[in-house]
């Protein structure tokens, strides 16, 4: 008995095993030396871990040689400050943030990045004092009114922190904050029961 095969199946098999053989490679390619982050906006982005911290100290030499240049570009400052933000450098990122608050006083990014960066660092009142100017700015800026109900929780006032997310969730925030803000307000519920 011999085993012979249709024109068909060879291109079916062949088609199977050239596929499989695509998957296993960028399988292989994707999780080779580069990895995905979440940046602080929620959107995915790639880097590449080996030499990220030459690459991000190539980008903070040539922020510097600008402001040196130029010390009142609010690109190079903001641009400088988020590199440090989001390499957790908070302490060297702050007094970058302060000159661009005095650069630039209306810019709601400036402000809701200091916010943050008082929280990480354990300031709340200064964290406070920032969101609500990032609000006065823009009062449509839902991160810093969210931020703000944060620190209200924190401070244990639980009263304006329910207030607070329910005005968050009454803007229409996208998806993910929702979610964010429903839990905290799942804390404070679970937290009057227990009371």
């Amino acid at each position: 008995m011999t085993n012979s095969r249709s024109t068909k199946e060879v291109v079916v098999i062949s088609f199977f095993w050239m596929t499989t053989a695509l998957m296993i490679f960028f399988a292989l390619t994707r999780t080779t030396g580069s990895h995905v982050a979440e940046n602080q906006d929620g959107q995915n982005t790639m880097y590449v871990e080996q030499g990220q911290s030459l690459d991000v100290e190539s980008k903070i030499v040539t922020y510097q040689s600008i402001l040196q240049k130029n010390p009142d570009s609010i690109k190079a400052l903001v641009g400088l400050g988020d590199l440090y933000f989001d390499n957790r450098r908070y302490q060297e990122a702050i007094p970058i943030f302060l000159k661009a608050a005095e650069v630039d006083s209306a810019n709601v990014h400036v402000e809701n990045d200091l916010g943050l960066l008082y929280l990480n660092t354990g300031d709340s009142d200064n964290a406070l004092t920032r969101f609500q100017k990032a609000l006065a700015i823009d009062p449509t800026h839902i991160d810093s009114l969210y931020y703000i109900g944060v620190i209200h929780q924190h401070k244990g006032e639980i009263a304006k922190a329910r207030e607070t997310f329910e005005q968050v969730l009454a803007s229409n925030p996208p998806p993910q904050l929702a979610q964010k803000v429903n839990q905290e307000l799942l804390k404070i519920k679970n937290r009057n029961n227990v009371q």
